[in-house]
């Protein structure tokens, strides 16, 4: 994500009826409605064949994302620390009077937005009748969706079906492939026989109660995320290492816990993800994403007064392999003193890999403002400039002078999750760290995934129509699942290189849709490196789209597996997809 998952795993847009709190996988309170008894009763247009499609165009670009396509809420954007959103198949959103859920829709509560001046009225009453009429549609995700070939040199075949609410995949011993759960199961199947699905891990095993990131080394298995502290007000990063004895009984290792720090009841709460070891096998890389969306306060309620990202948030950490019990405080200069931090200023760098020479690189999720989607080179000791720079523009909270207004400002979108309340005139914005050189992002010169809002006129331009460059996708895009081909063994113009896939689709997102209907698709990264600019440089290719909320990926010699967050109830899909040399 972003998307949010990235994202985060990744960050989109916000629910549409009711947002919950979540204790673990349990929802505990619903937000508090108070309706005027005239409104309950207001007159609803008939429902006709017409207005349900109409209103189901509108669920998948303003809704689908948090609630899932099915309207289950179980979008993978909607599954963040603090806000939930509802069920929209459950009988207590049914028995609502349409009034009820038109009022909603309207007036918006908490985190959710207002969509009264982004949708007319009728939109608004088809958006209710197709939310009345989900239960007794088929759903269309239980239907296998095959992703097409752009390009001629690739095949993909469908591997096998997956669990729900799957965020990784990576190689494991012995021909297996595994994957895991946010909440935690922890799966493995054997890549000659996948039918042959062998649950691991559960959350009692390691206590990672969200669990965003996982890779294998030398035989042990590695798990980051979060776990809930403070009657859910607060959470707590986690890591562990996992080994299996002679007996198949696993043997797990706390690496480090850290202080507790809050989260904010918003979608905004990325969380510790991403995981990489470095090349001399010593360390391992792990991302904690950011708290909030571009620096805001985010306090949860009062819960945490005053609070925006903390030393804990929105960074990269290097751990040692083999660490054991560790305790990561929130303080920076505890932090850069004892060697755990590595980078900082990255917002929510959902996904890592090493290129050949063992580089660290990171794609990254910008937030609700039309900023572009950063891909970094990574080095010690950089910060990428988050929350002042994102996508290689300022934002524009950090002055003083700047009063939010989407009539005047184009890269303000009504329909975003952090609109209106979190962009606001805010005198107390963090002031950038002296002395401090942001680090660069690389520049896509296209021909895909690069348009971009331009920052003088507001219009969405292509930038290789221009013959300029973009750093670095297409905002909103949600870049996840990045490898690279540092083996050589992938065939003809894939050889040697990366690819990512874009969890997003701007046919699904308000946000997007405005730059592209494309997404949901992978990405061909043809890097080079410049000695004179000191950074990457890269054409972006599309080369196969029509996935389904694709999460992650893993290349397994020469092959590439994509695998899909699957919602909550049907699950997704792995897909195989084998390259060619096109001169064959």
């Amino acid at each position: 994500m972003n998307a949010n998952l990235q994202l985060l795993f990744l960050c989109f847009l916000l629910s549409i009826v009711s947002c919950k709190y979540q204790k673990e996988n349990k929802v505990e309170s619903e937000v508090s409605w108070i309706i005027p008894d005239s409104i309950k009763l207001a007159h609803q247009p008939e429902v006709s064949i017409n207005s349900i499609d109409k209103g189901k165009n509108l669920f998948q670009i303003y809704c689908s994302t948090c609630h899932g396509n099915e309207g289950r809420g179980d979008g993978a954007a909607g599954q963040a620390m603090g806000a939930q959103p509802a069920d929209l198949t459950s009988e207590k959103v049914l028995a609502q009077s349409g009034g009820e859920i038109f009022y909603k829709i309207a007036e918006g509560k908490g985190v959710m937005p207002s969509f009264r001046d982004l949708l007319t009225e009728e939109e608004r009453w088809a958006l209710v009748g197709f939310i009345q009429h989900l239960k007794e549609m088929e759903p269309s995700t239980s239907k296998t969706i095959q992703p097409k070939p752009i390009v001629s040199d690739l095949v993909i075949e469908h591997f096998t079906k997956v669990v729900p609410r799957v965020v990784r995949i990576w190689e494991g011993p012995d021909q297996f492939l595994w994957y895991a759960t946010i909440g935690g199961d922890v799966y493995r199947l054997p890549m000659n026989d996948p039918h042959q699905l062998e649950k691991m891990l559960e959350l009692s095993d390691h206590g990672i109660s969200r669990l965003q990131g996982a890779t294998m080394h030398a035989g042990q298995l590695f798990l980051s995320g979060n776990v809930r502290v403070n009657d859910n007000k607060g959470t707590m990063g986690r890591m562990v290492r996992v080994n299996w004895d002679n007996s198949a009984n696993a043997q797990v290792t706390v690496m480090f816990t850290t202080a507790e720090y809050g989260t904010t009841n918003t979608p905004f709460d990325h969380g510790w993800s991403a995981l990489q070891v470095s090349k001399d096998g010593k360390s391992i890389f792990v991302v904690s994403g950011s708290r909030t969306d571009h620096g805001e306060v985010q306090d949860n309620l009062g819960a945490y007064p005053n609070s925006r990202d903390v030393a804990l948030t929105s960074k990269i950490f290097r751990i040692p392999i083999d660490a054991e019990n560790l305790l990561l405080p929130d303080d920076l200069s505890f932090l850069k003193k004892n060697g755990y931090l590595y980078a900082e200023g990255l917002r929510n760098a959902y996904d890592l890999a090493l290129d050949p020479k063992g580089r660290l690189l990171a794609v990254v999720n910008s937030g609700d403002y039309d900023q572009n989607e950063d891909m970094f080179w990574v080095r010690e000791g950089f910060h990428y400039g988050y929350p002042w720079v994102m996508g290689g523009m300022e934002s524009p909270q950090q002055f003083p002078d700047w009063f939010p207004d989407p009539s005047k400002d184009p890269f303000l979108n009504e329909g975003a999750a952090a609109w209106p309340d979190d962009f606001y005139n805010d005198p107390e914005f963090p002031e950038k760290p002296k002395g401090v050189e942001f680090g660069k992002s690389i520049v896509n010169y296209g021909p895909d995934a690069d348009k971009f809002r331009d920052e003088i006129t507001g219009e969405i331009q292509d930038a290789s129509n221009l013959g300029v460059g973009i750093t670095t996708f297409t905002p909103h895009s949600s870049p996840l699942g990045l490898v690279s081909d540092n083996a050589n063994l992938l065939p003809g113009r894939f050889k040697g290189k990366a690819m990512v896939l874009r969890y997003t689709s701007g046919k699904k997102s308000v946000l997007m849709q405005p730059f592209t209907s494309e997404g949901e698709d992978l990405l061909l990264l043809d890097l080079e490196f410049s000695n004179a600019e000191e950074n990457f440089n890269l054409n972006a290719f599309s080369i196969a789209t029509g996935f389904s909320q694709p999460v992650d990926a893993v290349l397994v010699d020469e092959n590439l597996y994509v695998i899909e967050y699957g919602g909550r109830e049907l699950g997704g899909n792995i897909w195989k997809i084998t390259f060619k040399d096109s001169r064959e």
